[in-house]
C-alpha cells in the first residue's frame, strides 16, 4: 500500500529493475543464456575439461574395487567370509556363513564343511550343511548363539573348516578366530567381514603355555609395533578367585622400564584370543639396547595379579634362541608383522 516504507533486500540490490504503469517497479527479465565469455570454455584450454556446466564426474561415483575374491598371499590355506551380529535384548549372538574361496585341499576333489564354536565352550558347536566337490562353497547359512551381555565380548567366535573324505572323516583344512570386541558388535552390524584360514598349531604347548604375538618396526615413524595374537595351554590357578587373563606388554631400555600397555582381559580359557595392536615409539638408535617383555597375567580378587608367564624379545644383549631370531628378522623386515609362536618361563621382571 502506498505510504508503507519499502527496502530491496541485499541479494537483489544488484538487479535491473524497470518501471510499471502504476508506479511500482519489477525486475527485468534476464537473459536465461549467459554471454559466451562467460561460459567455462572461455576460461581457457586447462579449464575446460574441469568446468564443464552440468558435467557428471564418473570418478566421484566410483565404488573402491573388491579385491577379496582375486588377491590371496603365497601359501593360502583359503578365505571364509561372514557375518556378526549380536541382539541386546534377546542375548542371541547371530552368525552368518557367507562363503569360503580357494580351499587348499589334500585331494583333487573338495567336500568342505564348517564348525563353529563360541570359545572358550570346546563341546559346543554348530556345523554347516556339507558343500560337494567344490573348493569354493556358497554356505549362506545363520546360526544363533545364546549368550549373555555380560560375556559377549570376553567370547572368541572360532570357524573350523574340514574337508569330508569318502569315508565321512573330516580332515581340518584351517580355521580362524575372531574375538568379538565392543567396537565389533557396534554400529553397523550388516557389514560382511572375511579373514585368511590359519593352520592350527599341533605341537604340544610349553611347560607353562605358549604366547604369539607379531613385530614390525618402521624406521620412517620410529615406530615399533606388537600384534598381541593369543596364548595357549596356560597353567592357570582355579583356586585364587576370578579367572581372567591379560597381557602385560613393556618396552625396557638397558632394562629399565619405559612404557608399558596391556590387552583386555579374557576370562575362564586357558587358550585366550586377544588380536590386539600396541605401538611404542623407539629411535632406530635405541633398538640395540630396548626390549620388549611380554607377562601374561591372571586376575585375582583385589585388584591383584598373579603372573603365568613371561617372554623378553630383544637384540644379542638380552636374548638368545628363538627370540633372538625374531627381533633379528622384525628388523630385517621393515613395515612388515613377523608372527611367532614364544614359549613362557617364570622368570622374574626387572
Amino acid at each position: 500500500p502506498p505510504g508503507m516504507p519499502f527496502m530491496v533486500p541485499p541479494s537483489l540490490r544488484d538487479q535491473d529493475w524497470v518501471p510499471l504503469h502504476s508506479g511500482e517497479r519489477a525486475q527485468a527479465p534476464r537473459d536465461p543464456c549467459p554471454a559466451p565469455e562467460l561460459l567455462p570454455h572461455a576460461l581457457g584450454p586447462g579449464l575446460r575439461d574441469r568446468c564443464v556446466v552440468g558435467a557428471i564426474n564418473p570418478e566421484l561415483y566410483k565404488f573402491p574395487e573388491d579385491k577379496s575374491e582375486t588377491d590371496f598371499p603365497a601359501g593360502c590355506l583359503g578365505r571364509l567370509w561372514f557375518s556378526v551380529e549380536y541382539e541386546q535384548e534377546a542375548e542371541r549372538l547371530l552368525v552368518g556363513l557367507i562363503k569360503a574361496r580357494q580351499l587348499h585341499t589334500p585331494s583333487e576333489t573338495c567336500s568342505p564343511l564348517v564348525k563353529l564354536h563360541l570359545l572358550p565352550d570346546e563341546r559346543r558347536f554348530l556345523q554347516s550343511k556339507t558343500k560337494r566337490r567344490t573348493s569354493n562353497p556358497q554356505f549362506d547359512e545363520h546360526f544363533i548363539f545364546q549368550v549373555s551381555s555380560k560375556t559377549v565380548t570376553q567370547r572368541v567366535l572360532r570357524f573350523s573348516v574340514y574337508h569330508v573324505d569318502r569315508q565321512r572323516k573330516h580332515q581340518l583344512l584351517g580355521q580362524v578366530l575372531f574375538p568379538l570386541k565392543s567396537e565389533t558388535l557396534a554400529g553397523d552390524c550388516g557389514r560382511i567381514i572375511w579373514r585368511d584360514l590359519e593352520a592350527e598349531n599341533l605341537e604340544p604347548p610349553s611347560e607353562f603355555g605358549d604366547l604369539q604375538f607379531c613385530l614390525s618396526y618402521n624406521d620412517y615413524l620410529s615406530r615399533l609395533t606388537v600384534v598381541v595374537l593369543r596364548a595357549k595351554g596356560l597353567r592357570l590357578q582355579e583356586d585364587r578367585g576370578v579367572v581372567s587373563v591379560f597381557v602385560r606388554v613393556s618396552l625396557m631400555n638397558h632394562n629399565k622400564f619405559v612404557k608399558c600397555k596391556k590387552t583386555s582381559a579374557v576370562l575362564g580359557s586357558i587358550n585366550p584370543v586377544y588380536n590386539e595392536t600396541f605401538s611404542f615409539k623407539a629411535d632406530a638408535t635405541e633398538l640395540d639396547t630396548a626390549s620388549l617383555s611380554l607377562t601374561v597375567m591372571q586376575s585375582l580378587e583385589g585388584d591383584k595379579s598373579h603372573q603365568l608367564g613371561r617372554v623378553v624379545v630383544g637384540p644379542y644383549m638380552y636374548t638368545r634362541g628363538r627370540e633372538l631370531e625374531h627381533w633379528d628378522e622384525m628388523l630385517s623386515k621393515p613395515k612388515e608383522l613377523v608372527k611367532r609362536w614364544h614359549a613362557l618361563c617364570h622368570t622374574p621382571e626387572p
